[in-house]
């Protein structure tokens, strides 16, 4: 069988390719809040050590983890958007969110309805994006990037969070205080 792969060299910019994938990213953007509504049962039924405390020095709590998320849909990723449409060619800054110390104090519940509040809003500001809109470039991080390119930076940074999370509680010992 012969394959061709030269023909994956050069992005695909056809309109309706373009459509599919912008879509794609939509549904895969609002992953993070069904992550959410799923994970509060199991989160709410483990001791409290096992979601607000971190195995290792300099590693996320769980708390803390979704106050992390939290705060980039709020703080971060909303700003690229605005810059990305705004903005001839913006340079943007990197993703850099300051680590909420009271979050281990605060309601696990609470976090997860603020992570599932703030994916949404930013969910409905990318779904407003007009799709000429989305293959405007920007610099982040001395690359060039797009919405497109934004848009998988973020479901991948979710999934990287969310995958090291179930890692950590999968190996925990949760039947001891």
């Amino acid at each position: 069988m012969d394959v061709d792969l030269n023909q994956y060299a050069a992005a695909v910019s056809d309109p309706e390719t373009l459509r599919i994938r912008r879509e794609a990213l939509i549904d895969q953007l609002g992953w993070l809040s069904d992550e959410a509504r799923a994970l509060e049962p199991m989160l709410s039924e483990l001791p409290a050590w096992a979601v607000d405390q971190a195995p290792l020095p300099g590693d996320l709590t769980v708390k803390q983890t979704l106050a992390h998320l939290s705060a980039l849909d709020e703080d971060i990723y909303p700003k690229w958007i605005e810059q990305l449409v705004a903005e001839e060619s913006p340079i943007m800054p990197e993703a850099n969110v300051e680590e909420d110390p009271a979050a281990n104090a605060r309601d696990l519940v609470e976090l997860l309805n603020a992570v599932r509040e703030r994916r949404d809003a930013l969910v409905t500001m990318i779904q407003a994006v007009p799709e000429s809109e989305w293959t405007r470039k920007s610099t982040l991080a001395k690359d060039e990037v797009d919405l497109f390119d934004l848009a998988l930076l973020v479901v991948r940074h979710d999934a990287d969070c969310l995958r090291n999370l179930a890692y950590r509680l999968h190996e925990a010992d949760l039947g001891g205080e």
